[in-house]
C-alpha cells in the first residue's frame, strides 16, 4: 500500500456537516403558542382515538384471542 492509497482527512469546509450544527439548530426555543400544523395533527390524532374499531378487525381480534 503506497502513501497515495491512504484516505485524506476531510476538512470542515468541504460542504459536509459533522452533525454538531444540526444539533445546535434544533435547540431553538419554541414560541409560546402551538403551530397550526401541531394543532391539526392533534385534532386528527384525537379524532382517530374516538373512532370505533371496524367490525372485521374486532372479529379478527376475537378469533386470535
Amino acid at each position: 500500500m503506497s502513501g497515495s492509497d491512504k484516505a485524506e482527512p476531510r476538512s470542515s469546509d468541504d460542504g459536509r456537516h459533522d452533525g454538531k450544527e444540526a444539533k445546535s439548530a434544533s435547540k431553538k426555543k419554541p414560541s409560546g403558542r402551538p403551530s397550526d400544523v401541531g394543532r391539526a395533527l392533534r385534532s386528527v390524532y384525537d379524532d382517530t382515538l374516538r373512532e370505533e374499531i371496524p367490525l372485521d378487525l374486532q372479529d379478527l381480534l376475537g378469533r386470535l384471542g
